[in-house]
């Protein structure tokens, strides 16, 4: 019976549905995902611009020396589940209970990675450029302005007009910004297969439940987004899935291991909207 669940295929499976739902991680950098192994930490390397010189003729020229930077990636996320189902249940239940029971696990993982990817907003919101707490409900244009203040503020941090923006909001900013959009795609559903509502600008619009909170030392604010998908790395991957019969029942189980980090590694492509 147990032969049915090979850990290849629920491998396989499991790390599909991880890439097919849109989230917060999903709008990362995942270049460095491929060096993912358990417990490590990954060296992320650049390279310092030379420094440009006037020349002079007839005059030396000034060489310098070729230097490199470099940041740590950690590895530092482990998220399992481990279910099982009854014999006696699974007789009795329609097809796909297992199927349906590893989406939700998935579902599951997915949302623990978007959690920490939004968390590190809140970490590092001192050092991140933002826009003042503000009452979205308030804002007459339904927060244009706002979201005009942060593409200057990419722009002139040297972000380009052809990078991969993404405009991250709450439910309830998306309302009152929605009657104000110039380019809604709501339309067009290869749009709204990859869980985009709409496009202003050259930002993709999501609508994100799981967005971080900050306390601005009066009230809560949910620090949405708006970021180039070269500002925050991610490396995750499905490290084990298994299946097995627990020797004091009977019944199938699959247990799964997912390892992940995450780091803001350009932070000035990233401008936060702290509202309430």
């Amino acid at each position: 019976m147990i032969a049915n669940f090979k850990q290849t295929v629920w491998s396989a499976k499991i790390q599909h549905q991880l890439e097919t739902i849109t989230s917060l991680k999903d709008h990362c950098d995942f270049q460095f995902e491929g060096e993912v192994k358990q417990a490590e930490r990954i060296k992320i390397l650049g390279v310092n611009r030379p420094t440009i010189r006037t020349y002079v003729p007839g005059t030396p020229l000034v060489r310098e020396g070729g230097t490199d930077n470099s940041q740590f990636l950690d590895i530092d996320q482990f998220k399992y589940f481990d279910f099982e189902v009854d014999d006696v249940e699974k007789a009795q239940a329609k097809p796909g209970l297992i199927e349906n029971l590893s989406k939700e696990a998935t579902l599951g993982l997915s949302e623990e990675a978007d959690k920490y990817v939004a968390s590190l907003t809140a970490t590092n919101k001192n050092d991140l450029a933002s826009a003042p707490s503000t009452d979205i409900s308030e804002e007459a244009d339904g927060g244009i302005a706002l979201i005009e203040t942060g593409f200057k503020t990419l722009y002139e941090n040297n972000c380009k007009i052809t990078d991969t923006y993404h405009l991250e909001l709450t439910p309830e900013w998306y309302t009152h910004l929605r009657p104000s959009i110039i380019e809604l795609d709501t339309n067009n559903s290869e749009l709204i297969k990859k869980g985009y509502v709409g496009k202003y600008g050259n930002a993709l619009i999501s609508i994100e439940n799981l967005l971080a909170t900050w306390h601005d030392g009066t009230r809560d604010c949910k620090l949405a987004m708006l970021r180039t998908n070269k500002a925050i790395a991610f490396a995750g991957q499905i490290d084990k899935v298994e299946a097995y019969r627990p020797q004091d029942a009977f019944s199938d189980a699959i247990k799964g291991l997912y390892v992940f980090g995450a780091k803001i590694v350009r932070p000035e492509q990233i401008y936060l909207f702290p509202i309430y």
